[in-house]
Formats: C-alpha cells, sequence, structure tokens
C-alpha cells in the first residue's frame, strides 16, 4: 500500500480573539489599562476616556471613546502589526520612535482587550504623514465556530489634514450573555478612577515626558459621576506619611536609603542608611530597583494628626474628616510594583499582600506593620535587566528565584523602618523604664500596693488601728503562701527561656554532631567486617586492626559527650537549686558550642577572666544570656566584609558587683536602640526572620541573677555590659 505525505496548516479558531481578551487579559480595568498604555507607546502627550450613556438604534448604550494625540498608525500597520494576534513588532523596537519610551506592551495582545469592554469597536487612527485608517470590528462575529482566517473585516484608508492620534470608539450594550453596560456601577467606576490613578508611577519626571490620562462621564445614571471630568492624578494622602523609607538597591544588593519620621511635622526627621543585603536560600538579585515605602498609622489620633496635614478629599475638594482620611486610606494603600513607570497589576491592589505583612504581623503586631498600612511604590528594570517577567495573563511576575529576591530586598527595606519606627514609638511612651516579665510577674504577686490602699480606705470608714492591722497581717500571709508560687513560675519561665535559646542553637549542634555519627555509622561496619574475618581465620592480627577503630569510636564519643554537656544546662527539664559557680567555665562552656562555626567565619574569641571567680546563683541563668549574646554576635560579624573579627569578653571584680563586658567589632547598635533600651523589647530584631527574643531572654536571665543587662556606646561594634550585685 503507497504512503502519503499530506500537509496541513494551522488554522485558528475565530474564538481566538475572545480567549485573548477575556481568559487572559481578564477584567474591564485591565482592558482600559491596556489601552491607555497603547497611547503611551504612541508617543501620546495626553490620552482621553469618555463614558457616554445613550440611545443607539433605540437601545440603551454606553460609548467608551478613547482618544490619544499620538503619532498614530498608518493602514500598513494597522493591517499588518495591529490586527496581528501576538506580532512581535514592539518586542524588537523596545523603545518609541519619538519620545524613545520603553514600550509597554510587548507580547501584541493587549488591544484585543477592548472586546471585554463591548460588542463593537471602531478604531480610527491618522499617523504623521495624514494617512487615516478606519477599521470597524463587531466582536460577536469572532464568537462563531469559523476559522479566523474566514473573518472578514472592514477597513479603509484616505487622506486627512487632521493631527495625528488614535481614537478607539467602543460600542456596549446590555445582551443576554453580555451585560457591557451594567458592570460598570458607583463601586466599578470608583476602582476604575483608583486603577488609573495607580496606573502610573507618581516619581516620574514628566516635564520633559508629559503624559496626562483624563476621564469624562457624560449623562451617567450614577450622580456622583454625571458630566464630571477627573484629570487622573497620584494620591494626594501620599504627601502626609508618618514614616518613609526611601532609595536605591543596586544589582549587587548595595542598599542607598533614607528613612523619615514624619509624626511631627513641624520637626521632620531623616536618618541616612548605607548597608548591603545578602539574599538567602537561593534567590537572585533583580537588578537596580528603586524603593519608596511610606507607613501611615492608624490609631484614631494618628488619623487625626493626617487630616491636621492638610489631606483634602478629591472629590468633594474640601478637607477630609476622620471617615474621608480611613477611606482615602483604604484606596490607596498597597505595595505597587512598577516597570518603566507603568503599574504591574495586581500588586498595589488592597487586598495583595504580596510581601506578606498582615502574616508576619500576626507573629509580631508590636513591630510589623499591616498591609493596610503601607502605600509603597517599587519601580524594577525592563525585563532584560531585572530577570523579572511578566506573566501573559496580566496577573503578576513569573514567581522566579529573581522575584524573591525582589520580595526580600523589599522585605529587609522595609524592617529598616519598622526598627525605626518601633524606637520612636517605645520613646514615645513618656520615656518609661524597661518592663521586665520578672518584674511584671513580681508586681503581680505583691501585695504592698493593695495593702497600703485598703489602709488608707479602711482609716477613711474611722476602722479601728487593731482591725487595720489583722487585716494587713492576712495580706502578708497570703503574700508570703503565694511567694513559693512565684518561685515555681519563676523557674519555669527559666526553663522555657533556656529552651528558646537550645532552639537557637540547634543547627549548630546538628552541625557538630553531624560528623561523629557519620564516623560511627561508617566505621561500624568496618568493625563488623574485622569481626567476621577473625571469626573465619583466628587470626590476632585482624583484632589488632580494632584498635584504630575503637580509638576513633573513643574520640568521637567524647564529642558527642562534650556537645551535650556544653548546652545541658539549657536542656534540663527541672530547675536546679542556686550554687557557687565559675563564671570562666560557664562563658567557655558557651563559647564551644559556637567554636567551629565562629572559626569557619574567621571570627577570634578573647576571654580575660579570673579563672577562680566564682558567684552564687543559677548557671543555666549566665549560659543562657552569654549564648544569646554571643549567637547574635556572630550572625551580624558573618554579614561583615572586614577582615578582623572578634568577639572580647572581660570579666571584672570589684566589692559590690562583677562586671561582664562584652564586645564585638561588627555592625554595633545606633545611639536610639541604647538610649531607648528598645532592642530589649520582646519582638525587636534586626534580623530578616529573627524572632526578636535573644536580648529578651537574655535580660531575664541576668535579671534573675540579681543583675542587670545594659548597652553600651561604643565606637566598633556592640557592647554590652553584664553587671551582678553580690549584695
Amino acid at each position: 500500500m503507497s504512503k502519503q505525505n499530506v500537509t496541513y496548516k494551522i488554522r485558528p479558531a475565530a474564538r481566538l480573539i475572545h480567549t485573548i481578551g477575556s481568559d487572559l487579559i481578564g477584567d474591564s480595568y485591565a482592558a482600559l489599562v491596556e489601552l491607555v498604555k497603547n497611547a503611551y507607546d504612541a508617543d501620546a502627550d495626553q490620552v482621553n476616556i469618555n463614558f457616554n450613556y445613550k440611545k443607539v438604534n433605540n437601545e440603551d448604550a454606553l460609548i467608551i471613546t478613547v482618544v490619544d494625540d499620538g503619532h498614530g498608525m498608518n493602514f500598513e500597520t494597522v493591517v499588518n502589526k495591529w490586527l496581528v494576534p501576538a506580532t512581535n513588532d514592539k518586542l524588537k523596537r523596545k523603545v518609541s520612535p519619538y519620545k524613545k519610551r520603553f514600550f509597554q506592551g510587548r507580547k501584541g495582545i493587549g488591544r484585543f482587550a477592548a472586546s471585554i469592554l463591548g460588542q463593537e469597536m471602531t478604531l480610527l487612527s491618522v499617523d504623521k504623514t495624514g494617512e487615516k485608517s478606519t477599521a470597524v470590528i463587531d466582536w460577536r462575529v469572532f464568537k462563531t465556530d469559523d476559522f479566523l482566517e474566514n473573518i472578514e473585516l472592514l477597513l479603509e484608508k484616505q487622506k486627512t489634514d487632521k493631527p495625528s492620534g488614535t481614537t478607539i470608539e467602543i460600542i456596549a450594550k446590555d445582551e443576554p450573555e453580555e451585560s457591557k453596560i451594567s458592570v460598570w456601577d458607583k463601586t466599578s467606576i470608583e476602582k476604575l478612577i483608583n486603577e488609573l490613578r495607580k496606573l502610573i508611577s507618581p516619581f516620574k519626571d514628566f516635564e520633559k515626558d508629559i503624559f496626562k490620562i483624563n476621564l469624562s462621564f457624560n449623562n451617567c445614571p450614577i450622580e456622583q459621576f454625571n458630566d464630571r471630568e477627573f484629570d487622573i492624578e497620584t494620591y494626594e494622602i501620599i504627601k502626609f506619611y508618618d514614616y518613609r523609607i526611601s532609595g536605591s538597591i543596586n544589582s549587587q544588593g548595595n542598599a542607598n536609603l533614607i528613612f523619615e519620621n514624619n509624626v511631627l511635622s513641624d520637626s521632620k526627621q531623616s536618618e541616612k542608611i548605607v548597608t548591603h543585603y545578602n539574599l538567602e536560600n537561593g534567590r537572585k538579585y533583580c537588578g537596580d530597583i528603586d524603593i519608596d515605602l511610606r507607613v501611615f498609622d492608624r490609631e484614631p489620633e494618628a488619623i487625626d494628626n493626617l487630616i491636621n496635614k492638610g489631606l483634602i478629599d478629591p472629590v468633594s475638594e474640601e478637607y477630609a474628616g476622620k471617615n474621608e482620611a480611613k477611606r482615602l486610606l483604604n484606596e490607596a494603600y498597597g505595595v505597587n510594583i512598577y516597570k518603566n513607570q507603568f503599574r504591574i497589576r495586581p500588586y498595589g491592589n488592597g487586598g495583595v499582600d504580596w510581601l506578606d505583612l498582615d502574616k508576619e504581623r500576626i507573629q509580631n503586631p508590636t513591630l510589623r506593620i499591616s498591609n493596610n498600612q503601607i502605600v509603597g511604590f517599587i519601580t524594577i528594570q525592563p525585563e532584560e535587566l531585572s530577570r523579572l517577567e511578566e506573566k501573559s495573563a496580566r496577573d503578576g511576575l513569573k514567581e522566579n528565584e529573581y522575584y524573591f529576591g525582589l520580595k526580600e530586598l523589599a522585605q529587609k527595606a522595609l524592617k529598616e523602618l519598622e526598627l525605626r519606627r518601633f524606637t520612636f514609638r517605645m520613646k514615645s511612651l513618656k520615656s518609661r523604664g524597661r518592663n521586665t516579665l520578672q518584674n511584671n510577674i513580681s508586681d503581680l504577686f505583691s501585695f504592698s500596693d493593695l495593702s497600703k490602699n485598703i489602709e488608707a480606705k479602711l482609716e477613711q470608714f474611722k476602722v479601728g488601728q487593731e482591725n487595720i492591722d489583722q487585716i494587713k497581717s492576712i495580706l502578708k500571709t497570703e503574700e508570703q503562701v503565694k511567694a513559693g508560687l512565684l518561685k515555681d513560675i519563676q523557674k519555669t519561665i527559666s526553663i522555657y527561656q533556656g529552651q528558646a535559646t537550645l532552639g537557637k542553637i540547634v543547627t549548630i549542634i546538628l552541625h557538630e554532631g553531624r560528623k561523629p555519627i557519620h564516623f560511627f555509622n561508617t566505621e561500624a561496619k568496618v568493625i563488623e567486617r574485622y569481626i567476621r574475618y577473625y571469626k573465619k581465620t583466628k587470626e590476632e592480627k585482624s583484632l589488632e586492626e580494632l584498635d584504630e577503630s575503637i580509638d576513633g569510636f573513643r574520640r568521637n564519643s567524647k564529642l558527642i559527650s562534650d556537645l551535650f554537656k556544653r548546652v545541658n544546662p539549657l536542656a534540663n527539664q527541672r530547675r536546679s537549686n542556686k550554687k557557687n559557680f565559675n563564671i570562666c567555665e560557664i562563658i567557655s562552656n558557651a563559647w564551644q558550642i559556637f567554636k567551629k562555626s565562629a572559626k569557619d567565619t574567621g571570627i577570634e574569641f578573647i576571654l580575660d577572666c579570673d579563672e577562680q571567680l566564682i558567684i552564687f546563683g543559677w548557671e543555666e541563668d549566665l549560659f543562657t544570656c552569654i549564648t544569646n549574646l554571643i549567637e547574635n554576635s556572630i550572625y551580624w560579624l558573618t554579614l561583615t566584609n572586614q577582615e578582623s573579627k572578634t568577639i572580647t569578653i572581660k570579666v571584672s571584680d570589684s566589692d559590690k558587683s562583677i562586671k561582664i563586658n562584652f564586645k564585638d567589632n561588627g555592625p554595633g547598635l545606633t545611639d536610639d536602640e541604647i538610649e531607648s533600651d528598645v532592642i530589649f523589647e520582646p519582638g525587636y530584631t534586626k534580623k530578616h526572620s529573627g524572632t526578636g527574643l535573644g536580648l529578651a531572654i537574655a535580660g531575664e536571665a541576668v535579671g534573675r541573677l540579681n543583675g542587670k543587662l545594659t548597652a553600651r556606646k561604643s565606637e566598633t561594634g556592640a557592647y554590652f555590659q553584664i553587671e551582678i550585685d553580690k549584695i
């Protein structure tokens, strides 16, 4: 039987056009945004969008007109580019011909979004030479079962003396399967205005490259918008932020940022931040990025402060009240991403928390800010430089390693703001002293204030002193009974804090224990082989070969034993009694846990301590404190590029107290952090994924030793002092 070779051409169905519009572009807002982007690509100075409600053939209709004053298109461009789905023309040219703007549309599908807006469309475009091209499209014909090549469109061209530009007129009707008019209710129009206001980056300098968007309504059934015209401008509210972090991060992670505190508008404060951000877990730098994150407090007094700064409602054009201020903030919040000055949807929409701010805030509500407190603007470079690719469906960026790098950099920049905001708010609370958990619990079980208040009240009621003394005695007895319970609670807390510290060093324990365990696993097989050989041959020499293996077991067993011994103070389920213990030995044991990782990072440890120095208390508490301090120092020293890295502990003894001075030569602390004691507040952490418990636990532990942990100013690095009273 003869074989036949037959070739066929792929013939797209006409429905492909609706698939591109409805399925890839998605919604009416995105459809209009795509048409605005096309106007920008056409070097327009202005694009006007008009909603005109009128009768067409005795039917209710909405005429949506999009008019720009760009360079227009000639007939050949309309036929061979504009009407060709997925053309790569803009991808090849990259920039516009006159203003050299980076093209917003590169996939060649955005213009077909017009099918979402209405059933019929007329395209009228005039190029620079005066060639006028007209195309009339009824989108309903693309719903047939016919092939795309069989769909005929009406096109014509002629000469005109009108200026260049493009007009797209879309007729929308409510039909049984297509409700094109009623979709535009009050809520959706307000959302459209918000979408357009967020569309263009507010930081673009348009003095030389003008591009304005105008939105108008005629005969609109919604009174609020009827016969009104809106110049689309960015949100006025962004000028009245409480806190701001802005600047740039380059493609190597070097950040040049400025933090601003605008809570007290008459005394605005700013701080320059120059640092480097390392990325974790295989994430990659995504080119150069510009960051502008603005944070608003939402307490009642903060809203009053926002209004007092001069906030005006753009619709009523009057000074905003509290409800209007909250509404304006609700409209604006979100962290937007811009590329070539245009927003990438859906980032910046209120419900899109792509930085996981609300999730992080649940873990640490005191330090973290929520998604509805921030209005942010992040500008990325073009895809060729950033490796950040947009999805075809216009629903964000592809979540690759560069996207997650962008996300981490944004989170780290925001962390700079959160830390400084937290410090300011702590200092603003009437400069209160540090309230430790130890003090709070002790106050809870103290009846002294209660006894005084009862005594004063009884004296007012003329109760005799004998009766007063009896009541005070009862309270005193109860307090003594509760003292035992207080001690038990304090012991339990100290155990939990020790175990929390142990959790922080588990990775180090696993790392150090992995080598001995690997030796046991491999050498056990060697021993089995020698024993089998001896049973078979009875040669004494084979037993001698076991000596080296046994010696190896002995050495590695000691390593494991020493490792467990070092962390034993933190692993105890029960609290031992107070006793005299050797300070130098406890500090050395704490250092031994980190010795290997510190050596790998090139960190030198210097301990200056009298080896006979003894103190009375719980050794677990000093071990917990020193362990947390060392762990912090190693973390920050690892991130520095300096050649010499040191941790120094010097212990001094006096008649009244013992002082342990702990220093490193890492990044150190700011004056605000030291003066406000904010670093000891639970939850305060500079680490990207830290808990903020280390220093809080360290301070509590020293408190149980009748001492205090404080941060001191130092010319280089961090400096902590532990002072333990002997009395």
